[in-house]
Parts: C-alpha cells; structure tokens; sequence
C-alpha cells in the first residue's frame, strides 16, 4: 500500500474499450449515414491513441480533432481513416496537415485563401447556421469557391441536447438551403444528440462525441448510453475521528459524531473540482460517502463510517454507480469538462475486448 503512494498511484481512470464500440455501434445503428467520432481533447481525457484504435477496429473512418497537432498525433496510430481538423488552416499548420495528410474543415475566406494556395481543389467547410461561433456565414455565395471541389458541408448544432428548442428547425432549415446550392456534396450535423434526435439531423456523417464517452447526450431525458469511464481513487489512511472535530483546510467540516474518516488520494490537481467540497460523493463497498471538507490539491476525506474501508482500498469517484453526469451537476458544471479536466498524472488503464463486426 505505501509503494503506491510513494509512487503517485494513488488515482487511476479505467477506460472500457468495449463499452466504448458499443457506444458507436449504437449511433451507427441510429444514423441514417455513415459514423465518424470526435476525439478531440486526447479523446475527452480518455486517450485518442487507444481510443480511435478501438474505433477504427469497430467501422469507424472518419475522425474529428479540433487542432492540427491533434491530428498529426492521432496519425501516427491511423493510418488510413480520414481526419478532420476543426480548427481549419493557419500558415502555421499548413505543413503539419500535408505532412500527415490532415483534412482541415475551413471556417473563413481567409483560411479557405491559405489551403486554396497549397491545395486549390478539394475542400471542407463548416458554416454558421446560429451558434455564432466558426464558420462562414450561412448565406454564402457557391462562388466564393470557384474553382474548388467541396467535399463536406458542416455545421453545428448548438441545442441539439434540448430536442424541442427552436434553433435546432432553424439551423436545419438553414444548412438544408445552403446545401442545395452545393449538389452532390456531403452534409454533417448530426453531434450525439442530433443522431438520436432522428430524421434529418443525422445527414450523410455524423460526429458523435460526449455520447461515446458515456456522457449523456441531452439535457433533461435518461441516457442511452453505456458507462465507458471510471475513475477511482486509493484510501491512504482510515483514521477516526471524534465529535466536534474538524476536517481538512479552514476547518470547514466540523463532525457532528464520533466518525471514521478515510482519506482517498485524488485532489484538485488530478482534476477532481474543488466545488465539490463538502458535498460530493464516491461509491464504495455498496454505498455512497460524502465527500468531508475542502477536496484540497492531492487528497479529499470522505465519510467511511461503517463502510469498512482500508487503506489501500479504491473507490469510485464517478463510473458505473455513480455517472459522471451526476458528479458534473455537483459539482456546477458538464461531463465534458470533467473528462477532459483528469490531469495526466492520473494513470489510465484500457480494458474489456472489442471487435469489429
């Protein structure tokens, strides 16, 4: 037990890869089209090498990163399938996308003037139906790419997790026009809401993200999809303590009783949000404990009045009982933000067998 705390063992993410390319087959088994994924962001903190391995192995041959180094990373373990860089061009990163074979989705007339000088035929554009984020604007004129071949038409959906919103008929009514000015050209929209959201937001490639993951695609409906990440943390010391005591910096938990107290290795520097001091939770032999005082940079307290914790126990931080959606409303925030917050120091380990079909 104290080797691994010497050697910073003390919280971990398991990743299950199987659960992973069920996730896809499920919005495969939805869309109407073909199924790429967005890794962007190491994969949302899980790991885009292993990830986008797993994918490629389960039918996946389109992939989403947001930055051109991304990309060239991701490269370096696929090989083949296509990969789509949302950022677009820069004269920084034109020769990272040749080199690597990186296809940059153009937001700008300014980005669409540095590819159009490297690579004048083929192109990807993504437009701005309503997000008011990237994208050329979505009247644009077929003519600003005289001369080009667009291969992809894309936009974004900025409420597809609220189905009834009114902005998503919108945005579609929007792109829908736009597109018939482009015949023959590709459409993308569908995120992981939009392709369960069904009908004519799946288009021809849908880019499912937070839903692959394990996140919950909408708002305020169960989700569909099944848990993929759990991170866990180690008990360092089970320690007792009595009635009027207080717990962690500032004194900010005074226990009320005589209690059990274990502290877990996982703090704020591994990505554990400090908000959810004095009223997080972990999953731990059966049972739910509250996490006790301020989550400080290393360590957090949590509640282990006969749950029968040992140091060198783990326990779940969010996973399978306990979703990480739940842990991100806790903790005033997204799942998103959550995955993509685990700090690199926190090891990763991939389990379960995928195949492809």
């Amino acid at each position: 037990m104290v080797a691994d705390w010497a050697e910073g063992m003390t919280a971990r993410l398991r990743i299950d890869l199987q659960a992973l390319t069920a996730n896809y087959r499920t919005f495969r088994e939805a869309a109407a089209g073909a199924v790429g994924a967005v890794v962007k962001a190491d994969a949302y903190g899980l790991g885009a090498e292993a990830v986008g391995r797993a994918l490629a192995v389960a039918g996946c041959e389109h992939f989403f990163v947001a930055r051109a180094s991304e990309g060239a990373a991701l490269r370096l373990a696929l090989a083949e399938p296509e990969i789509h860089v949302l950022e677009g061009v820069f004269p920084e990163t034109v020769d990272a996308l040749l080199e690597h074979g990186l296809n940059p989705v153009l937001n700008s007339p300014e980005q669409l003037a540095i590819w159009g000088a490297t690579r004048p035929s083929a192109v990807s554009i993504h437009v701005d139906t309503g997000m008011n984020r990237l994208g050329f604007p979505f009247d644009v004129s077929p003519e600003a790419f005289a001369g080009c071949q667009v291969l992809l038409l894309m936009t974004h959906l900025a409420c597809a997790d609220e189905p009834e919103h009114p902005l998503n008929a919108l945005q579609l009514q929007r792109i829908e026009r736009l597109s018939q000015r482009f015949p023959g050209t590709k459409l993308s929209v569908g995120n992981s809401a939009g392709i369960l959201n069904g009908g004519d937001f799946q288009s021809d490639l849908a880019r499912p993200g937070i839903g692959l993951y394990g996140g919950n695609p909408w708002t305020e409906r169960q989700n569909p999809m099944r848990a993929v990440a759990a991170l866990e943390a180690q008990v360092v010391q089970v320690r007792e303590v009595e009635s009027g005591e207080t717990i962690g910096y500032g004194a900010s938990h005074q226990a009320a009783g005589r209690m059990s107290v274990a502290v877990i290795g996982i703090g704020y520097a591994d990505g554990l949000p400090r908000l959810l001091s004095d009223c997080g939770e972990v999953f731990a032999n059966g049972r739910r404990c509250p996490m006790l005082g301020r989550v400080s940079m290393d360590l957090t307290a949590i509640d282990a009045t006969g749950v029968g914790l040992q140091a060198g126990d783990w326990v779940e931080v969010f996973g399978p009982n306990l979703p990480v959606d739940e842990v991100a409303t806790q903790a005033s925030t997204i799942a998103y933000e959550i995955l993509t917050g685990i700090s690199k120091r926190v090891e990763r380990s991939y389990e379960g067998k995928f195949n492809a079909d």
